[in-house]
């Protein structure tokens, strides 16, 4: 599951390593990517999605991986609807700040507020996307959510491109990023509420950051691990709030080294 303002292509650099031992989807969530919106962009609305796509695929034991946002959508999921989910590998997961908090970076802090301000919000989103051009649009977003953007597979970047030219068609893009950051504020002023939810996943599940993240918070993560003190906690150094893109091999070796020290006997497999 892709963070705000992701797509599936985000997963591009991993997706093939780990389809060698399982069976891996991806989505784009409604409005984002290449997926229309549903009723709007609410929180709860993402998540019944996600739910709705697991049924669909009638299978067992299912690991769901989420980055940013994608990854607060997959706690929710497993905390709703736990027969779905067996696994969680929560990648930089979207955590209410905690404060103070001398790791935040400032710069981020204030953009993410406008993108969550009501019509402030929506305003800068279609600023953004209409005075930048598809490249200049997907340089600047792996400049916020890389550690090293020159180390991003070149055939990523020109996916993301082509995405990029698609989306600036599509009528919801403008809106997408803000209405859904606004849901996100509205549950990060509940933090008592979010940490319940943590508190009731029955998911076996892993937390994975980079060292140098500077949309969620080290601080912030390492607070939601204390929740859950059994939760592997992996931080990765040299890179920065998507790991799956800038260091992809690191990546992989952690999920590899958790997926395989967490696998269930299936009987007669």
């Amino acid at each position: 599951m892709h963070g705000l303002g992701g797509s599936t292509i985000n997963w591009n650099a991993v997706a093939p390593a780990l389809a060698r031992s399982a069976r891996v989807s991806a989505i784009d969530l409604p409005g984002f990517g290449l997926s229309p919106p549903r009723s709007d962009f609410h929180l709860e609305t993402l998540r019944n999605s996600i739910a709705d796509y697991l049924e669909t695929l009638e299978a067992t034991g299912t690991t769901l991986v989420g980055n940013s946002s994608g990854g607060l959508l997959s706690a929710m999921v497993a905390a709703d609807r736990p027969e779905l989910v067996e696994r969680l590998v929560l990648v930089s997961p979207a955590t209410p700040p905690r404060f103070p908090d001398p790791q935040l970076d400032w710069p981020t802090v204030a953009r993410l507020a406008v993108q969550a301000t009501p019509i402030l919000g929506e305003i800068y989103g279609r600023w953004f996307l209409r005075s930048n051009t598809p490249e200049q649009l997907v340089r600047k977003s792996l400049e916020m959510v890389t550690r090293r953007p020159g180390r991003v597979p070149m055939d990523l970047i020109a996916d993301s491109r082509d995405l990029a030219r698609i989306r600036k068609q599509l009528p919801w893009a403008e809106h997408a990023t803000a209405r859904a950051a606004r849901s996100i504020a509205g549950y990060y002023a509940r933090p008592a509420n979010f940490a319940r939810m943590i508190r009731s996943i029955t998911a076996d599940t892993v937390v994975i950051q980079g060292a140098t993240d500077h949309i969620v918070s080290p601080t912030a993560v390492a607070w939601l691990c204390s929740l859950r003190p059994e939760w592997e906690h992996v931080v990765l150094e040299g890179t920065g709030h998507t790991p799956q893109m800038d260091a992809p091999l690191s990546f992989l070796a952690a999920v590899d080294d958790w997926l395989s020290r967490t696998a269930r006997p299936v009987a007669g497999v």
